[in-house]
């Protein structure tokens, strides 16, 4: 492809990215959504406190956002936000900054996300590039007394388990924590305003304020590309089940678009959007997702508003509005009694279509908890009873039906 069929560059906010990443993974926390932004927050404000370069202050604050971004099991997080160490923590820190080390505009917080669950007596021993070490151990410290004092928020008691919230800090001194950054929670924590900014209300107005102070950058096709890519793995990474679903569902997407005749630039878009389709789903419980038997009302209404998740998190980078709004409707049917929005005839655009026929595919060409993976034939017979019964595009389909050995090699990301 050259590069004249590329999709046109596009105008990203760069803090809106970091914020759009931060609110997929943040979605992993399901009954507490706002983990990372309190993390960013406590972190920037403590290095204000202690004088540090408005550049470290943002960068601290990015790097809360995203400090979580290799979590993407609802059972890893619980442990996370409830345990003060845990041994199985690395596994995320690593995943993370194999997420970011790549990508250029967010490769300078990779380190930091790598090491910000190291024990200070590790820490201050390794060779480690500039203010890598402080600023990983200070993410640390801010996850930490976020994950001790989340449980005090709902019947906001906070101020009267401060104290011990302190002390039960002051105990890692010098091992889990810099005394340094020590001595600076011990100093600012002692006004009620430090804990009183962690109420979701305030939270949500820093953001606002902190998204204002944005970074508009020209971002090449490539390169948010590769976004995407990095969006893609967080999702799959929700359950062995799901494991390259997206990726999958991308390439299938681009295949079947080009069969259809659509111009490069649409088919890339495609597989954009099929890269971002099940955002959503990161705030589904795993219970539900691995589950063996057959959905019940109630937990099929709960995955039902996944969809609607994903265009939540994406409709804040404006320079893709059009591929948010495909991956959002990948589960409305041609008939119009698909879900979220229950858009159909020509309200539904062929490029909906295309990602909705090639998620079905891929995901019954896919193991799954309750089932093997089906065989093409079988496959196609499903497709073929929907597209009959209106709920799949049979012109999608039929492309399907004529090209169904290299659709089930590019649904499971075959050579």
């Amino acid at each position: 492809m050259t590069e004249t069929l590329l999709p046109a560059d596009l105008a990203i906010d760069l803090r809106q990215l970091v914020m759009t990443i931060a609110n997929t993974v943040d979605l992993v926390g399901v009954d507490d959504v706002m983990h990372g932004r309190r993390v960013g927050m406590l972190a920037r404000e403590m290095a204000i406190r202690m004088g540090w370069s408005e550049a470290a202050q943002s960068i601290l604050y990015d790097a809360g956002l995203l400090h979580d971004c290799g979590v993407s099991s609802t059972r890893v997080h619980r442990r996370l936000v409830i345990d003060l160490e845990w041994s199985g923590a690395e596994e995320h820190c690593v995943r993370g900054y194999e997420l970011l080390v790549d990508f250029p505009p967010l490769a300078h917080l990779a380190p930091i996300i790598r090491y910000h669950h190291s024990s200070w007596d590790w820490l201050e021993r390794q060779a480690l590039p500039g203010d890598t070490a402080r600023f990983a151990n200070l993410i640390y410290l801010a996850d930490r007394i976020d994950v001790l004092a989340a449980p005090y928020h709902a019947d906001q008691t906070i101020l009267a388990h401060a104290d011990g919230i302190r002390t039960r800090l002051a105990d890692a001194r010098g091992r889990l924590f810099s005394p340094e950054l020590l001595d600076a929670f011990e100093q600012i924590s002692q006004e009620e305003a430090f804990w009183l900014a962690l109420q979701p209300e305030w939270v949500q107005r820093y953001q606002t304020d902190m998204e204002s102070r944005g970074e508009l950058r020209m971002i090449g096709w490539l390169e948010f590309k590769q976004c995407a890519g990095i969006f893609s793995h967080i999702i799959d990474a929700k359950s062995p089940y799901t494991e390259q679903h997206s990726q999958g569902v991308a390439r299938l997407s681009r295949h079947l678009a080009r069969r259809f005749g659509l111009d490069e630039a649409t088919c890339e878009k495609i597989e954009v959007a099929g890269l971002l389709h099940d955002i959503g789903k990161l705030q589904i419980p795993d219970e539900i997702i691995e589950g063996r038997n057959a959905l019940t009302t109630h937990e099929f209404d709960i995955m039902k508003s996944h969809s609607y998740g994903t265009l939540q998190v994406l409709k804040r980078l404006h320079a893709i509005a059009e591929i948010a709004h495909w991956a959002s409707l990948h589960h409305e049917t041609p008939d119009g009694h698909g879900y979220p929005f229950r858009i159909g005839g020509a309200a539904l655009p062929i490029q909906a279509r295309i990602i909705n026929v090639a998620d079905i595919f891929q995901a019954l060409a896919q193991d799954r908890p309750y089932r093997g993976s089906m065989a093409p034939d079988r496959i196609l017979a499903i497709l073929q009873e929907r597209a009959e019964q209106g709920r799949a595009d049979p012109d999608v389909v039929a492309l399907v039906a004529d090209d169904l050995a290299d659709c089930y090699r590019i649904a499971l990301c075959r050579p």
